[in-house]
């Protein structure tokens, strides 16, 4: 005979630790033994991109608008430039404050592939660059960061659709997409 009541709480816990992984384990840089750049005031090259004078990071599980990508607002007249709003999206985030960036060991087109935070407290969802960049709809999720960041972005993804907020509020293509048709312009 099945014991539904305590299958039940067993399924529950489980959930619970999966959920307390999704949400804990990306944020453990600060003791995961990675090289830590920062803190410094980044220069904001484009929505996944910061550089900090000599080294340009890319922002890990993070895909924004490229520079020159079109975008169409139905209230706007012609296109408009999707990668410059995702750009100055995350610029505002930032706001002059210092930003430290935790390696997460690949790189990519020259590029560090790191996990950056705003100021100079502990690692959190509420100071992560990237979480921003797609709740605040100009960025999506991208696999290059494998399934932990897939998930832990999920939320923000899912958020910024129902909102439409950034290119869910317009009409625009994904950058991989937009990239592959456009290759000569790199």
């Amino acid at each position: 005979m099945i014991k539904w009541g305590l299958t039940i709480r067993a399924s529950g816990m489980c959930l619970a630790v999966l959920g307390g992984l999704l949400f804990i384990a990306p944020n453990v840089e600060r003791i995961a033994g990675g090289k830590i750049y920062g803190p410094f005031v980044p220069n904001i090259i484009d929505g996944d991109t910061l550089g900090n004078g000599t080294e340009r990071f890319r922002l890990v599980g993070v895909d924004s608008c490229e520079m020159g990508q079109p975008i169409w607002f139905s209230d706007q007249e012609g296109q408009l430039n999707c990668g410059y709003f995702a750009r100055a999206f995350v610029e505002a985030f930032i706001g002059g404050q210092e930003v430290t960036c935790y390696d997460q060991g690949a790189g990519s087109y020259e590029r560090i592939v790191a996990r950056c935070f705003v100021g100079d407290g502990w690692p959190s969802m509420e100071t992560d660059i990237g979480a921003f960049a797609i709740y605040s709809g100009w960025a999506v999720p991208t696999e290059h960061a494998g399934v932990l960041f897939q998930a832990r972005y999920l939320m923000e993804y899912m958020m910024a659709k129902a909102a439409r907020r950034g290119t869910w509020n317009g009409s625009s293509v994904l950058p991989s997409i937009w990239r592959a048709a456009n290759k000569n312009l790199e």
